[in-house]
Formats: C-alpha cells, sequence, structure tokens
C-alpha cells in the first residue's frame, strides 16, 4: 500500500480532533449513502413498472407484425406464400383493421374495427382475457358475434345483460359516391358476446370480429391489413424479423413488440431519464458536502501535511490523499447505499411491503432490480465524488501548509 493511499484510509477511519470534521464526513456519507439508495429503487420501480406493462402488451400484440409500408391494404396471397415457405414461424394471423362508430341505444363511440381469423387466439393471449361471456367469433352462429374492449363496453353503456342486444356499427364505405350521403357508410347489426379486459389502451380501442365479417363490410375481399406473427421459441425475434424484412423487400413494414408500441416506450424511457437526473442531482449537492469535509480536514492537518512535505514528499502527492479520501467516502456512502437499495427492493420483490390498494390489477407496487442500473449508479457516484474531491484537492497549496 502506498503512502499516499494509507495516510487517506487513516483519516477516514480515524476520528478527528475536530467534532465538526467528523459530523460533516458523517453528513457526506450518509447523504451519498440515501441518494445512491433513493437512485437505486427509483429506477428499480420504472423496471417494475415497464416490465408490467410490457406483460400487458404481450397478451395481445404479436411477436412481429407485418403491415404495407404505403396505404392500409395489401394483396394477402403473394405475402402468405411467402411466409408459407419461412422457417421459424409457428402461427400466422391475417388481420383487417379499420375506423368504426358503434351506436348502443342513445350511446355512440368510435372504435377500431379487427377481423381476425381462426388462428388468432394462438398468436396472444386474448381468451383468457374475457370477463364476461365467451370467445365465439369463429361458431357457426345465426348472429355476427364480436368480442368488445371493456372500455368500449363502458362507453356504450354495454353490460353483460345485454348480450342479447344488437350493437350497430357504421364504416366507411369503399368506392362511395361522394355526391350521395346516403352511401358514405356501410351499416351491419353485430352482437356481442364477450367482454375482454388487458389494459385501457387495447379496452378503449379495440372490437374484434371475424376476418370474414370484417372483409365483407368493408368491401375488401382478400385484402388484408396486417399479417400477425407467432415465432417457434427457438427463433430469434431479431433474426426473424430480418429474414421476412429481406423476404418481402420494401413495400413492407415488419415490427417487434417494441416498435408496435414505441410511442409508450419513448414516454417510459423518458420519463426514467428525466427522474435519474433529478436524483442524479439530488445525489450531487450530497456529494458535494465531502468538499466541506475535505477543506475542514485540510485545514486541521495542515501542520502534519506541511512536514511530510518538508520531508520531500511532493505537493501533487499530498493532494492525491485528499482526493483518495473523497473517493474512499464516496465509494464506501455509494456502495452501502446501493447494497440498502437493493435490499429494499428484493424484499418488495419478494414479501410486496407497499401494496398498491384495492382495485388495480397488481396487489403490490412492481418493482425489477437490474444490474445495469446498479452499475449506473456506482459509476454516477464514483464520477460526482471524484469531481468533487479533484476540485477539492487542488486548493491545498505551499500556502495553506505554512499557514499556522
Amino acid at each position: 500500500m502506498s503512502l499516499g493511499n494509507y495516510i487517506a484510509r487513516r483519516y477516514f477511519f480515524s476520528k478527528n480532533s475536530s467534532n465538526a470534521v467528523n459530523i460533516i464526513t458523517g453528513i457526506s456519507l450518509g447523504g451519498i449513502l440515501v441518494g445512491s439508495a433513493a437512485l437505486i429503487i427509483v429506477l428499480s420501480a420504472f423496471n417494475g413498472l415497464e416490465s408490467l406493462v410490457r406483460g400487458f402488451y404481450q397478451d395481445f400484440d404479436p411477436d412481429l407484425k407485418i403491415t404495407a409500408s404505403r396505404g392500409k391494404y395489401f394483396e394477402a396471397e403473394p405475402v402468405l406464400s411467402k411466409l408459407s415457405k419461412t422457417t421459424g414461424i409457428a402461427y400466422y394471423s391475417q388481420v383487417v383493421e379499420e375506423k368504426a362508430l358503434l351506436s348502443f341505444r342513445d350511446r355512440e363511440h368510435i372504435a377500431t374495427l379487427k377481423g381476425v381469423d381462426t388462428v388468432y387466439t394462438d398468436i396472444n393471449n386474448i381468451r383468457n382475457k374475457i370477463i364476461y361471456g365467451d370467445y365465439r367469433l369463429h361458431e357457426d352462429l345465426t348472429v355476427e358475434p364480436a368480442i368488445i374492449g371493456a372500455g368500449v363496453a363502458y362507453f356504450l353503456g354495454f353490460s353483460r345483460s345485454d348480450f342479447q342486444e344488437a350493437v350497430n356499427i357504421f364504416v366507411p364505405a369503399h368506392s362511395a359516391n361522394p355526391l350521395n350521403p346516403s352511401e358514405q357508410f356501410h351499416s351491419e347489426k353485430i352482437f356481442p358476446l364477450g367482454v375482454f379486459s388487458i389494459q385501457p389502451d387495447f379496452d378503449e380501442k379495440y372490437l374484434l370480429v371475424s376476418l370474414a365479417f370484417a372483409q365483407k363490410i368493408l368491401n375488401r375481399p382478400a385484402k388484408l391489413s396486417a399479417i400477425e406473427l407467432k415465432l417457434d421459441d427457438y427463433k430469434n425475434v431479431a433474426t426473424a424479423q430480418q429474414e421476412i424484412s429481406l423476404l418481402l423487400g420494401p413495400n413492407f413494414r415488419i415490427e417487434n413488440r417494441d416498435e408496435q408500441q414505441s410511442a409508450f416506450l419513448k414516454v417510459m424511457k423518458t420519463e426514467g431519464l428525466f427522474t435519474f437526473l433529478i436524483f442524479a442531482l439530488i445525489l450531487c449537492i450530497a456529494t458535494f458536502t465531502i468538499a466541506g469535509s475535505l477543506a475542514m480536514l485540510t485545514f486541521e492537518k495542515r501542520k502534519n501535511l506541511y512536514t511530510l512535505w518538508a520531508m520531500g514528499t511532493p505537493i501533487g502527492e499530498l493532494r492525491r490523499i485528499f482526493l483518495r479520501l473523497g473517493l474512499i467516502i464516496s465509494i464506501y456512502g455509494g456502495l452501502a447505499g446501493i447494497f440498502i437499495g437493493s435490499a429494499v427492493v428484493l424484499a418488495q420483490e419478494h414479501f410486496n411491503l407497499i401494496s398498491v390498494g384495492e382495485g388495480y390489477i397488481v396487489d403490490a407496487y412492481p418493482v425489477s432490480l437490474k444490474f445495469s442500473d446498479v452499475l449506473l449508479v456506482m459509476l454516477t457516484v464514483f464520477a460526482l465524488g471524484a469531481l468533487t474531491s479533484s476540485l477539492t484537492a487542488r486548493r491545498l497549496d505551499l500556502k495553506l501548509l505554512r499557514t499556522q
């Protein structure tokens, strides 16, 4: 161990003659500890919230989604023939989507009509998200069945006691005569036989019907607006996305789950970044208390430092003593804070210490501890500690040492 490291450790672990120095050093250590712990807890809370919402999207969104780069619809047969020869695809479902006006009694609501085929329930977990009624889109019934989101049902005033009543649906007419208002919309009656609930974005937006009915009412035979894919477990999503993109060419867009919900993820990442910056600023303020501790310790130890200088120790080495002391305070405080913060997160994850109350989807606040966050917090503490200690140590000069 070098002389500088030895002296820095002695200054940290031994009591100083001035109680003020000990108090300020303790405050610095405590501030960094609390700031580091808070940063770990907040980042883990954002991770847990993101994972929770990603799980909701996973129940509805496919592994990959194929849409046209230009326009809304494309011919189904050429794309399906190419996909049938592609390896790594477990299922693919044909989809048609269009905005529709729903009318039930005296209420109206604009939703997205989504026509799906019989493979659709193999792509996602929609069947297990039915809260009222049943998933019966492709059964041989005398009425046209539909599955509506819980939000759509709420806006329409539709309840499970209304399953025998029809909902009027209006969609824009394809190739309608603009001079004849009566031809601007196609109208049909549907009978919702089930209500699903995943999360508000989907619940308030979607109405599921059979693919044949959607193509019929939209007058789009053999046309699709999307093809949704479920990959084999062994198939890498990024690899499959690249292969299918090369296969179909530039006329089609292939999106993974993150790209399908890019707006939400951007909001989450932006909120996480600003939260990190706010807590990093608090940590920065706590770290700058090291400057006061080092300045007072420098003044208290100036006679000893002068003796070391007189014995031949360069002034640069004396400055490095306080730089190392500041780093020791930062690292010990940071490690203690990370340990406490990680312990709190793990305890919440396994024992559900903090509940969110009744009426929520989860009983306890979701958290998720990531090694990258631990590393980020440690690097932040180290960088702030190094900056503060360096600025303070540079103030040490011969004029200060000769002050008696």
